[in-house]
């Protein structure tokens, strides 16, 4: 069912336009039988017009595979910066705070004096933490460790890469450098009470923020100093905050994208559709596989 014809109006009153749009039915060659079932794939999606963009018809399949999957991030050397194979083990941890990496014994020791004031406060906030979770145990509010954070980070760098490329605007190839003065703010999703896994964690909002504003007492309080110190300049840094709670937040210094990523990159006025709809489209479209597995089966093909 094709949608064409798609277009916006502003009507009296409202601040968003409105999205209009006709289906044309497809029809089935003459003598042939119409198909009593459409692959999921195929279903089509509109996401209307908002504030600065215009509406977007896609389909189910497309919104699947507009993400391209990596694997789980394995950490760069906190020292030399060198990027470990993302299908292999990773570098060790540092001892201490568990988050930093490093690729060799020399570059962990030439980094020590350097690393000594994050891993400090990095090991103090683990206590604090321990804090907030027994406080949000006894009065039954919600509560997402860093640990748990951290994993989905990892676990969903693909979305993180993504949403980085779209916000700090790294499509624009090196004609931007947003990256070396803003920091990408994700929010995120969780359940009521405790978040034990990563799996229930789910990507809400993202927004660009600059250090300047990081600073401000009325937003995270972030000193220009602990910015400096996790790399902010010469690193992206990416900020999750779950639920809209900031005691809550994990602040994570990230790769900035090889060049060929950004010669890749594209702007996508849709991106937060596509992140969002990502995990349901791909459920939709394993639909379709399985249903042609079956298929296979019971015509014999599977012998």
């Amino acid at each position: 069912m094709p949608i064409t014809n798609l277009k916006t109006e502003y009507l009296p009153g409202f601040d968003n336009p409105m999205t209009s749009f006709e289906i044309s039915l497809d029809k089935p060659p003459s003598g042939a039988k119409a198909s009593k079932k459409q692959p999921w794939s195929n279903v089509q999606f509109v996401n209307t017009a908002g504030d600065g963009y215009g509406p977007l018809s896609t389909n189910f399949g497309e919104i699947a595979t507009k993400i391209p999957d990596k694997p789980s991030l394995k950490r760069s050397c906190d020292k030399c910066r060198k990027r470990p194979d993302q299908e292999g083990k990773g570098y060790a941890f540092c001892a201490s705070c568990k988050i930093s990496c490093y690729c060799s014994r020399e570059c962990q020791t030439s980094h020590w004096k350097e690393h000594k004031k994050l891993c400090q406060i990095r090991v103090k906030h683990r206590k604090i933490e321990e804090d907030l979770e027994a406080q949000a145990v006894s009065n039954n509010t919600s509560f997402v460790s860093q640990a748990t954070l951290r994993t989905w980070y990892l676990d969903n760098v693909d979305i993180v890469d993504y949403v980085i490329a779209q916000t700090l605007e790294f499509y624009k190839g090196g004609q931007t450098d947003l990256w070396r003065t803003h920091a990408t703010i994700i929010s995120v999703g969780g359940p009521k009470g405790i978040c034990s896994s990563a799996d229930q964690i789910t990507f809400s909002d993202a927004e660009p923020a600059s250090f300047a504003t990081l600073a401000r007492r009325d937003r995270l309080d972030l000193s220009p100093l602990y910015i400096q110190a996790l790399g902010g300049g010469s690193r992206v840094i990416v900020i999750f905050i779950p639920n809209r709670d900031t005691d809550l937040m994990l602040i994570e210094s990230h790769d900035v994208p090889s060049v060929e990523e950004v010669e890749r990159g594209e702007k996508d006025e849709m991106w937060r559709m596509h992140v969002r709809m990502r995990k349901m489209a791909r459920m939709m479209c394993q639909k379709d596989e399985a249903g042609e597995e079956e298929a296979e089966d019971a015509s014999g093909g599977g012998r």
